[in-house]
């Protein structure tokens, strides 16, 4: 096998890594460098990469443990910790549906967010279907100072049904609900392995800010989304089939784009790694 190579995508994030088989063991050194570039780049894609639920689920255990989706509807049985992302999800049986076309962070309504996901393309359509990341290290860098002041040490509260969420939100079990009461996290959220400060915001799941009243809360929060959505922060990643993408929540946000046609079908395999509190 040729060295694994890392080449960046964008000058505002993500990195393209080849010479890299996932069907085979990774050794240390080669997982040392998805790490550190991963940590550079915010977002990683591994081309051509043809793996079932099990063996996917273990290059995911590369990063660390993984936890299961919170949504047991779409989970793949055989491999509880990797579930469906379709626009025929499981828990629609199976009508037309797209997921996740508005900007967010993924699990910010638990208390221990999930520090990492991967993203493993099965089935793509003929045009369109792209993935947006955001770069959320720079939305901080770039915010003015006086904004920087104002949002220091303030907390948000993120809900799995906030009162501000866009999205569909798929029907959970009494037992699912009962497992995400409202959390709040800080809007300023630094990386514990980087060092680094990043806008921690998520509009699906932030209902207000910790305190603050509604108006009160959508003017700043308005403010902050305005800012944080503009192109020179965004990064857009176009599919081909196998490709294996990973991201840290922890100083991103993405967003599916529904332009293709819904009548075709795009099916990923996702998993997710084991959370931290943020601070």
């Amino acid at each position: 096998m040729p060295p694994v190579k890392i080449e960046p995508l964008s000058d505002i994030l993500g990195a393209a890594v080849s010479g890299l088989d996932l069907t085979n063991a990774v050794d240390n050194d080669d997982a040392a460098t998805l790490h550190e570039a991963l940590k550079e780049h915010l977002v990683l894609c591994i081309r051509g990469q043809q793996l079932a639920p099990p063996a996917f689920a273990k290059a995911a255990r590369l990063f660390g443990p993984l936890k299961k989706f919170i949504t047991r509807r779409d989970r793949i049985d055989s491999t509880p910790e990797v579930s469906i992302v379709s626009n025929r999800p499981p828990s629609l049986e199976g009508k037309p549906l797209v997921q996740a076309k508005y900007w967010h962070t993924d699990d910010s309504y638990l208390a221990k967010p999930a520090t990492l996901t991967l993203l493993h393309a099965k089935i793509l359509p003929k045009t369109g279907g792209d993935t947006e990341f955001i770069n959320c290290y720079n939305i901080l860098r770039d915010l003015p100072n006086t904004m920087k002041e104002r949002i220091k040490g303030l907390r948000a509260v993120h809900k799995y049904r906030s009162r501000r969420n866009k999205s569909w939100v798929a029907k959970r079990s009494p037992e699912e609900e009962a497992e995400t009461p409202p959390v709040d996290h800080p809007l300023i959220r630094t990386h514990p392995e980087s060092g680094r400060q990043s806008l921690y915001i998520n509009p699906n799941r932030i209902d207000h800010i910790l305190g603050w009243s509604e108006a009160d809360s959508d003017e700043l929060l308005d403010e902050l989304y305005d800012f944080a959505f503009q192109s020179q922060f965004q990064y857009r990643h176009s599919y081909e089939a196998g490709d294996l993408i990973i991201w840290d929540n922890r100083c991103t946000m993405h967003r599916a784009n529904a332009d293709y046609d819904i009548n075709q079908l795009r099916v990923m395999h996702r998993t997710f790694l084991e959370g931290e509190v943020p601070i």
